[in-house]
């Protein structure tokens, strides 16, 4: 093996890992594959304890199958349990098995090729050692960033409750629309961090209006031409709140471009079609839907199949044509209609 060769690599990649996943799935999948090709074995499995709960995420990679598995002890086998306990490297000459401990154990891998003959090298063996205290580091750096993230999100609750009571339409329905936003990601197939800043921006989309005098907000007569021009700054006020938050920041170009149309006659930018971001895009049709079938202050509830012919008319004017298309299908399941009349009063 050339030593140097493929040591410094390695380590780059634990270090790529680290500074662009937001996930303990893709990283503890992405260091399985990583130390089954740098120590060419035939069966890797990896034990992350996740941070702030009892329980683990368990990944398995033997020949060409992986498996993820997420749950309390009753996922580890007898000899995997006897690992975490112990806490200390175990060296044989076909196997390596190490616990990742930075102050406290976070977890351990398992290294193995099949055929006895196939032995570790001693470089080979103080190679593995040296990748999993880096992998014990990156997920130290994971644990405190979801602790940092805990913080964030109830910082953002928190401000979301505030808003709600300061502006009433400052936030979509808290407990019916989650559902919708989980439904229109599996559709449409956004990633995790597209739906958690999708999330954010459902909350705090209207925060900017805590800048407006309160009367306006509440008035119930149509705006003056002056009054609506207040109004349109909103997204950009929003955002100067969010600007120096770093958790936010997927979630900002989402809240100020979410009353952009689909046919460029929006605003703050007068945004046309894919030129909109794609999350604004959907919060624009979650936000007019929330304001359609709960009410707001001045406006009245629509019943559902009035609702489905107004985005109708509006698809490829105020809305993205596909994305209508997409929450039509979901509006149709009896299972969503449930969910949705469960809240309406």
């Amino acid at each position: 093996m050339n030593r140097y060769g493929k040591t410094f690599p390695s380590f780059h990649t634990i270090y790529r890992l680290v500074t662009t996943l937001t996930d303990l799935t893709s990283f503890g999948a992405g260091i399985c594959r990583l130390f089954r090709s740098a120590f060419k074995a035939d069966k890797i499995v990896m034990l992350i304890r996740l941070p702030g709960t009892t329980s683990f995420l368990k990944i398995r990679l033997d020949g060409k199958e992986q498996q993820i598995k997420k749950g309390g002890k009753s996922i580890l086998t007898r000899i995997e349990r006897e690992i975490l306990k112990q806490e200390r490297e175990i060296i044989f000459n076909n196997r390596l098995i190490c616990p990742f401990i930075f102050e406290n154990t976070l977890g351990a891998i398992y290294v193995k090729r099949e055929s006895r003959a196939k032995s570790f090298s001693e470089i080979e063996r103080k190679w593995f050692l040296a990748l999993c205290e880096e992998v014990g580091l990156g997920l130290k750096i994971f644990s405190l960033l979801q602790e940092q993230q805990k913080i964030m999100v109830n910082y953002i609750k928190s401000l979301s409750t505030f808003l709600t009571q300061y502006v009433p339409t400052s936030h979509l329905h808290k407990k019916a629309l989650p559902k919708l936003i989980k439904e229109i990601g599996k559709a449409m197939k956004l990633s995790e961090a597209q739906i958690k800043s999708l999330r954010h921006a459902a909350l705090l989309h209207d925060a900017g209006k805590i800048k407006l005098p309160s009367n306006l907000l509440k008035k119930r007569k149509p705006l003056t031409d002056d009054e609506y021009k207040l109004i349109e700054k909103h997204p950009q006020r929003g955002v100067e709140l969010f600007r120096n938050l770093e958790i936010l920041k997927p979630t900002i170009p989402i809240i100020l471009h979410h009353h952009e149309r689909y046919d460029g006659k929006g605003y703050p930018s007068k945004l046309k079609r894919d030129k909109i971001p794609l999350g604004s895009r959907i919060l624009s049709i979650l936000d007019t839907f929330d304001a359609m079938y709960f009410g707001r202050p001045y406006k009245d509830k629509i019943n559902l199949e009035k609702i489905i012919e107004e985005f109708k008319r509006q698809k490829g004017k105020q809305f993205d044509p596909k994305i209508v298309d997409i929450f039509l299908k979901i509006l149709k399941r009896k299972s969503i209609r449930r969910h949705l009349g469960s809240f309406r009063k």
